[in-house]
């Protein structure tokens, strides 16, 4: 059986995707989280190495639907990254 690698394009395509997530409200800030979950295990799994941005921006979707300076700031962070790859 075949195990597929998950790199950094695989990590790239996860993060648009959530990045695409509303976060407004408790049942799609529950969906974000889940995905976000997802996403960081396969990261660890596939060994990769990500900037502490990645890890931020995951875990501070709450934060982020709060705050619009916050997430502004966040997700243009991480919208520079995704565009270095």
């Amino acid at each position: 059986m075949a195990t597929l690698q998950y790199d950094t394009a695989a990590l790239k395509r996860d993060l648009t995707n959530l990045f695409r997530l509303p976060i407004g409200d408790r049942l799609s800030l529950n969906q974000f989280f889940d995905e976000a979950q997802l996403v960081m295990r396969r990261v660890r799994d596939g060994g990769l190495q990500v900037p502490p941005i990645v890890t931020t921006w995951l875990a501070q979707a709450d934060l982020r639907a709060k705050d619009p300076l916050l997430a502004a700031t966040q997700n243009a962070e991480l919208v520079k990254w995704l565009q270095s790859l």
